[in-house]
């Protein structure tokens, strides 16, 4: 999903499970804090609350407005 199409369907703030390393590895749950922006090749990013990478937005799910998020 490109960034334009992230930032339509998801507003800043939206809670989501992101997965710092691999998806094998146990997720945090936590917020975007950036809106997605476009980077090389065409890829999307953007940036959540409590980590400091950039995480491709095919690798993050987006949750209910209601989902608890973890505290930094």
């Amino acid at each position: 999903m490109d960034a334009d199409t992230f930032n339509r369907m998801y507003p800043l703030r939206t809670a989501v499970r992101v997965f710092p390393n691999t998806r094998q590895d146990p997720p945090r749950i936590t917020r975007t804090r950036t809106r997605a922006v476009q980077v090389q090749h065409g890829l999307a990013v953007v940036h959540v609350d409590g980590i400091r990478c950039a995480f491709d937005t095919r690798y993050i799910d987006p949750l209910p407005d209601n989902f608890p998020v973890e505290t930094p």
